[in-house]
């Protein structure tokens, strides 16, 4: 009985007959590591794995060809028993996730389990069908590679991979028209060529439809799992005073060298003079659009670097710059500081940061940051919770600060004021210097009077800015000893982010809500390819945050929309590839899109002309059917309704005899097959009379079969 089950098993699992071509395997091969190689160049999976894949997986194939003929039976329930174990594998992977993690957390366990099918499967592909599946599952794995990657250095693995499938597919498809038979074969080398081209495109077509889909459907990355990125520090030079703020991009202007009367550098084109001890809202001049920062993490938001709270009419400054230092990492701890919220349901917010231009010793970060894992042991740390490296941070630091941000939403936002500011944070965050004028403090009752809580008095006060103020990078200057929210607001109705989100500050506080000045850094666009944030230099900011009681500082800007953390959702990793790519398209002159329309125009014309040509030809040159073909047609059509179709072997004769045995009666028959014969072989047409008759003997037979 268990013979008989297992015989009938192998009977249903009998294979194909194996593929001979060298060529299809090799290119196969090479699509399939390229793959894997992008996987593996994210640094997926344990040095086991790495080398099992990079030596198995050409060594499977070549063991897959050499026995392709063989009985392959149990090798095939050795690897189910593999991939089994590989598939448990991945669930408990899976499992030890923290409870409510996010689908983008199980991506780099899923790239592994991809690996080891891939691995495994390589064991045991024979046929062409085993081949093919081994394509299509690389596809999988070049777009974990995608999802996975930090930086374009993926491209290349994408190129090889691309150029290894579609090769691998003119090969598939060559083979099925080499057995074709050959009638069914085109006459001409042009209708062969484009017999192959076309199922080919076809299918190129479909793949990049799929992968494009894939992309725009598939979660970002995840990036809670901090360890996954490493930290690096490529130079270790000591900032002169421990805990000091440095920027080496200011030149001369550098907190930490202003005492070097011998330095006459000049500021970077890519440094931010806000990220120094102070900030000078009389100050002109914006960054250009250097790449200064990547980061990676699973939603926008303002990398704050850090904040001022002391506002003279001009300049803001910080009240307390002791700098507190903290180690003992990774990761180091951030304690909380005055104003923060450290809520349990706060969510755990992952952002790593590859420097991509030497700047501040600032260490970036979405509001509010719990640990930081950093190349140097030491860091410090403000009581307004921004940190400091002990070191310059040049090109190619990499570092990773975790956030712990509470579910911020308008609904949570508008209940969270019902007991008045601690006096802590009143005494700080609620002064004034005595130049803000009576019609500042006036215009903030006016606007506000209708606002029932502390958040619809920030957006009231917000849509007025943006209703009455503009934003501009040509700022008028500021007047000596004039009051720079003032002139702002009231007579030059211009500015950039320093003056809005100062107004917007010293507003707020004229109305007894405690809010400070931020710098930092905008989002940045992200590069759909990459899944990273790209911030350029001119995406440094100011703006204001606000306090809540029971939330913390939340940020608020009437320039940019960052979404609040409660509504942000989990992006896909292609979010936003159509309009990365219009941006980044280069941008033709008008006199060159004419151009290329007309002769795009020309060549459709042209190619639409010859293609008509090309029909008016084979129409000409194509023999019409002859009476003899055209009846011999409709007795066909007859036989078929009646079951009975014409074989392509039977002759004429032969298949007179098979319609009578389902009931065509013979006498018309073969007057029917007798004319068709004469009128085909006899070399003279029939004559009028004789065609009728067999029209009418088809008649009468079309009516018996029912139609």
């Amino acid at each position: 009985m268990s013979e008989g089950l297992l015989a009938r098993v192998k009977r249903v699992n009998a294979p194909p007959p194996p593929e001979e071509s060298v060529a299809l395997r090799v290119s196969v091969l090479v699509a399939v590591m390229a793959a894997a190689g992008a996987v593996l160049h994210q640094d997926v999976g344990s040095p086991g794995l790495r080398l099992a894949v990079i030596v198995g997986v050409p060594a499977g194939f070549l063991f897959s060809y050499l026995a392709r003929n063989r009985d392959r039976f149990w090798l095939k329930v050795v690897l189910a028993l593999g991939l089994l174990v590989a598939f448990l594998s991945f669930l408990d992977s899976a499992r030890g996730l923290a409870e409510g993690a996010s689908a983008s957390e199980i991506q780099i366990p899923l790239a592994e389990l991809f690996l080891w099918v891939q691995l495994l499967h390589s064991m045991d592909v024979p046929a062409r069908r085993d081949l093919m599946f081994s394509l299509v599952s690389s596809l999988t794995l070049i777009l974990a590679g995608a999802v996975l990657s930090v930086s374009l250095s993926f491209a290349p693995w994408l190129v090889v991979w691309a150029v290894a499938a579609l090769t691998s597919l003119v090969l598939a498809y060559r083979r099925d028209l080499a057995v074709l038979p050959a009638l069914e074969r085109m006459t001409t080398a042009t209708d062969s060529a484009g017999n192959l081209l076309r199922p080919v495109l076809g299918v190129v077509v479909i793949v990049a439809v799929l992968a494009t889909g894939a992309l725009l459907l598939v979660p970002a990355a995840g990036t809670s799992t901090s360890l996954a990125f490493p930290s690096r520090l490529p130079a270790a030079v000591r900032i002169p005073v421990p805990g000091g703020l440095s920027n080496p991009s200011l030149g001369a202007g550098d907190p930490a060298r202003r005492g070097d009367q011998n330095d006459r550098s000049a500021r970077k084109s890519f440094g931010y003079f806000g990220f120094s001890d102070s900030l000078d809202t009389s100050l002109r001049g914006r960054p250009d659009n250097t790449l200064v920062l990547r980061v990676k993490a699973p939603a926008p938001d303002f990398w704050r670097g850090q904040t001022f709270d002391q506002w003279d009419g001009r300049r803001w400054t910080q009240s307390d710059v002791r700098p507190r230092p903290l180690g003992d990492g990774p990761p180091i701890d951030l304690p909380a500081t005055p104003g923060d919220e450290r809520l349990r349901s706060a969510d755990e917010f992952v952002q790593t940061f590859y420097v991509e231009r030497p700047g501040p010793n600032l260490v970036f970060g979405a509001y509010a940051p719990s640990q930081l894992y950093f190349p140097d042991r030491t860091v410090f740390q403000l009581d307004d919770g921004s940190v400091r490296s002990a070191t310059e941070m040049p090109r190619g630091t990499v570092y990773t600060t975790v956030s712990r941000r509470p579910a911020v939403t308008a609904a949570a936002l508008r209940d969270a004021w019902t007991v008045p500011p601690p006096a802590a944070i009143a005494s700080r965050y609620l002064e004034l210097p005595p130049s803000t004028s009576a019609r500042t403090r006036a215009l903030a009752q006016d606007v506000t009077k209708d606002a029932p809580t502390v958040y619809d008095k920030v957006r009231a006060l917000e849509q007025w800015m943006s209703t009455n103020t503009r934003y501009s990078l040509d700022a008028p200057p500021l007047r000596d000893g004039a009051d720079a929210v003032d002139q702002f607001m009231f007579v030059d109705r211009v500015g950039f982010c320093e003056q809005i989100g100062t107004s917007l500050v010293v507003m707020l506080r004229s109305l007894g809500v405690p809010a400070r000045l931020a710098v930092g850094y905008v989002p940045g666009e992200r590069n759909p390819f990459t899944g990273l944030y790209e911030v350029r230099a001119d995406d440094a900011h100011s703006w204001a945050e606000v306090w809540f009681p029971g939330v913390g500082w939340q940020a608020f800007d009437p320039t940019a929309d960052v979404p609040l953390a409660g509504d942000a959702g989990v992006r896909a990793a292609g979010s936003g590839l159509l309009p990365y790519l219009l941006r980044h398209l280069p941008r033709l002159s008008a006199v060159v899109v004419d151009t290329g329309i007309a002769l795009g125009a020309i060549v459709l014309l042209l190619v639409v002309g010859v293609r008509l040509v090309g029909w008016r030809r084979r129409r000409r040159t194509r023999p019409r059917p002859s009476w003899a073909d055209l009846h011999l047609a409709r007795l066909e059509r007859v036989g078929a309704r009646l079951g009975t179709p014409r074989r392509p072997e039977q002759t004429l004769h032969e298949y007179a005899r098979a319609l009578e045995r389902v009931g065509v009666p013979a006498e018309p028959l073969q007057r029917i097959v007798a004319g068709i014969e004469l009128d085909a072989f006899s070399g003279e047409p029939l004559d009028p009379e004789a065609r009728e008759e067999v029209e009418e003997a088809l008649a009468a037979t079309q009516a018996a079969a029912g139609g």
